[in-house]
């Protein structure tokens, strides 16, 4: 206890029957006063160097989630304590303090919402995105997607384009950051089918989608989140939703 003020409990990191790993996802809105006090001072530079507050205070908020999602995981650090890497494709990942299990997470974010998804031991992406964006679906998909996911999009009635297009790119977006490729990935050498049977699965050439495992929902009215988790050979990953900031 510091100050009085008695630490978090630990979240369950497995699934108390199967023992599958359990994703975590939490989410939080930024806040005006913008408090950087967990941040490092790497951390800080890079707010320092955002040229509109909306931003700042986004890129605090996404910062502060991880460091205090990681706390829930691991109670015994602090969140001002974690330090970052980057992988050789530049996906971040926790370099100390050293823990067991080995953690793996992703951050994301869009205008008002941050969003933070924290396994272990798994390879895992999450993303978040604002619906109703103004872009043209169709030229987008011809222009990025698979062909089958952009023959998906055009088959939309047209007032609904816009949600299959969302659908299909936030999935996009969790696969290519959990496989730890980014843009490296190419968006069109890969498809997602978001209603699929028995849940949605990549096909890629380079990878067996049967080891995936992905989880989409909306957020409020105004955002949808979607998560991919490489779960192979193992069980179901049980993906925990929390309502809001660790």
């Amino acid at each position: 206890m510091v100050g009085g003020t008695p630490p978090p409990s630990r979240v369950a990191l497995h699934h108390a029957v199967t023992g599958a790993p359990l994703a975590h996802v939490w989410a939080a809105v930024p806040d005006a006063r913008c408090d950087r006090g967990p941040l490092s001072a790497e951390e800080r530079r890079r707010c320092a160097a955002l040229r509109r507050d909306a931003d700042r205070r986004l890129y605090v908020a996404a910062r502060t989630l991880l460091r205090t999602a990681l706390s829930r995981c691991v109670p015994e650090v602090e969140p001002a304590e974690w330090r970052f890497t980057t992988g050789p494709h530049g996906r971040p990942e926790p370099a100390g303090p050293p823990t067991v299990p080995r953690f793996r997470f992703s951050v994301a974010h869009a205008p008002g919402l941050a969003v933070c998804l924290v396994c272990p031991e798994l390879d895992c992406g999450v993303d978040v995105e604002v619906t109703g964006r103004p872009a043209d679906p169709v030229r987008v998909a011809r222009t990025m997607f698979h062909p089958r996911e952009a023959a998906r999009v055009l088959a939309a009635p047209p007032g609904e384009r816009g949600g299959v297009f969302l659908r299909h790119w936030t999935l996009k977006e969790a696969y290519g950051k959990a496989r730890g490729l980014g843009l490296l990935l190419p968006p069109d050498s890969y498809a997602v089918a978001p209603d699929a049977p028995g849940g949605p699965r990549p096909a890629a050439a380079d990878d067996d989608g049967s080891r995936w495992q992905f989880a989409q929902w909306p957020r409020g009215d105004r955002h949808l989140l979607a998560v991919a988790v490489r779960r192979g050979n193992g069980p179901d990953v049980t993906v925990v939703r929390h309502h809001g900031p660790p």
